[in-house]
């Protein structure tokens, strides 16, 4: 659809030039096209007015008095069928006009400048930290994704340069000590990367401003007052020495954070359940009914019980036993409820007291 309007407005800038010329057969045929590819342009009243002009023209006589007799409508016409090709070419751009003015400040301020310094707002005496908070300040106001206006990209890419030779301490020395000149990062660049030696290819060409930004702001940056050990720029510059180690562990406990939830259910999955082996009610997963020596119903959850717990062993028998214990534990604590409501005239019978007097008699 992006595409059909961009093809709309260069036909309509073609058809305008053809009318501004006198060609209003090509006028008439790119404007019919435009409004074709983008039925949201308003060509219509233009296509009407070239349209009528055009018919006046091609039935007036073609002696020399009519000939200036048609072409005095024609350039009485002209400045008005100019006055709304242009408002509907101004409307079309406003339409498509993403970004305020205030953005473009922003970013002509940025390109304007050169030196990293005065592109990050800061004085020569600042702090990395400084450095820092510049950055995060500036990038998200340039950020492609959310300044659309002209030349956003390349003023992204000049903040992100800056900080990433400010932020460091030993560029930033090379940087004062060279006159704030980027040609002394040539050998730097040709060093770490390995590629042939091209004049400022280590800021302009190999700079991944997408990904000092993502490291900066979602994890990977190593601490501010320390080299960038650990992090890596554009293809693989490689990790400085002295601070590879603790960017590396940065990273790594940032890392493990982020898989702390899922090695936790990994370690559920394997720990041992705490579900009871038995339930003296039938109910899912315990489906498979065994009885105690002392007449117990009780149910379990796998059908290799028996293999699992052999009759006799000590592993069955200790399950057993705590089944008769729990079963004789419930049946005394509803026989005294029995015994209660009895005596308060509720109830005349006490099943589980029965129940209980039968499982004392067999023990």
């Amino acid at each position: 659809m992006d595409g059909n309007k961009d093809d709309a407005l260069k036909c309509f800038k073609i058809g305008k030039q053809a009318l501004e010329s006198g060609d209003r057969t090509r006028a008439i045929k790119f404007l019919t096209k435009a409004r074709r590819l983008d039925p949201t342009l308003s060509l219509d009243d233009l296509l009407s007015t070239v349209e009528n002009d055009h018919s006046t023209f091609q039935t007036a006589s073609p002696t020399p008095n009519s000939r200036s007799g048609a072409s005095s409508p024609k350039h009485s016409d002209q400045p008005s069928i100019r006055c709304r090709a242009s408002t509907i070419e101004s409307n079309s751009s406003s339409s498509s006009v993403s970004y305020t003015e205030k953005e473009v400040a922003v970013v002509r301020e940025i390109r304007r400048k050169k030196n990293y310094y005065e592109i990050l707002g800061l004085e020569k005496s600042c702090t990395v930290d400084d450095v820092r908070k510049a950055y995060r300040k500036l990038s998200l106001k340039v950020h492609p994704d959310k300044n659309k206006a002209p030349g956003a990209e390349e003023a992204f890419k000049a903040v992100s340069k800056a900080f990433q030779c400010l932020s460091d301490e030993e560029s930033r020395k090379k940087y004062g000590l060279s006159g704030e000149d980027e040609s002394v990062f040539e050998g730097r660049a040709t060093r770490t990367r390995g590629h042939h030696h091209h004049p400022h290819s280590f800021y302009e060409g190999d700079v991944d401003a997408e990904e000092i930004f993502r490291n900066f702001f979602f994890g990977g940056m190593a601490p501010a007052t320390t080299n960038f050990g650990g992090f890596s720029f554009g293809h693989g510059v490689g990790a400085r020495q002295g601070g590879g180690e603790h960017g590396s562990g940065g990273f790594n406990v940032r890392a493990l954070i982020q898989l702390l939830p899922v090695l936790l259910v990994l370690l559920l999955n394997f720990l041992p359940s705490s579900q009871p082996v038995y339930s003296l009610s039938r109910s899912y997963p315990y489906e498979h009914l065994f009885i105690t020596p002392q007449g117990v119903n009780y149910y379990v959850k796998s059908s290799k019980f028996d293999e699992d717990y052999p009759i006799n062993s000590p592993e069955r028998t200790s399950i057993e036993v705590r089944v008769e214990r729990e079963y004789f534990s419930i049946l005394r604590q509803n026989c005294r409820l029995e015994m209660q409501r009895r005596q308060w005239g509720y109830i005349h019978e006490t099943p589980y007291c029965d129940m209980l007097r039968k499982f004392n008699s067999v023990n």
